[in-house]
């Protein structure tokens, strides 16, 4: 009886390996090949070892120092220069107000280029006087719309009334 029941255990496993067989030969086909040239070709490449480098050891060397004098010495120091700070001088050849201004007053208009930059450049000034001054608005136009100006009248306070140029240079 034992002998039956190795039979069938025999004939079992033996069963299992031809369907396991039979499966595998079903299969797709698996390229090894290209497996293993992958595999060998994207290895990194042999990095050598470090090698020991000679760390240089402090000498001693001899740093002069001064030595004491007995009398005191006097080093002469330059007198400093005056700094000429240049000011600013509006464009000459531009339309400018008879007044008092400067650069901070000064207004820039056209963002975008324009080939007709500065041709046909016509402007309005206006003259405030108020009670801490004379001010004045200025509004310059060209073939591009607005071009520059002029607007210290900001800085009036109080009620005003139109007048001529502030400066009759």
């Amino acid at each position: 009886m034992l002998r039956h029941k190795s039979h069938k255990v025999l004939g079992f496993i033996l069963c299992l390996s031809m369907f396991t067989l039979f499966l595998s030969a079903c299969a797709e086909k698996t390229d090894y090949q290209a497996t293993y040239t992958a595999f060998w070709e994207n290895l990194p490449t042999d990095t050598p070892f470090p090698t020991d480098t000679p760390t240089p050891l402090p000498t001693n060397t001899h740093t002069p120092s001064p030595s004491p004098s007995a009398t005191a010495s006097h080093t002469a120091t330059q007198e400093p220069t005056e700094t000429l700070t240049p000011t600013w001088q509006p464009n000459p050849y531009l339309t400018w107000p008879k007044a008092d201004f400067s650069q901070h007053d000064v207004w820039w208009g056209g963002d975008a280029w324009c080939p007709s930059r500065g041709e046909n450049v016509s402007c309005e000034i206006e003259y405030r006087q108020y009670s801490n001054g004379c001010f004045v608005g200025m509004t310059c136009f060209d073939a591009c719309g607005k071009y520059y100006g002029v607007d210290t009248i900001k800085y009036g306070i109080g009620s005003y009334t139109f007048s001529l140029p502030c400066n009759d240079d």
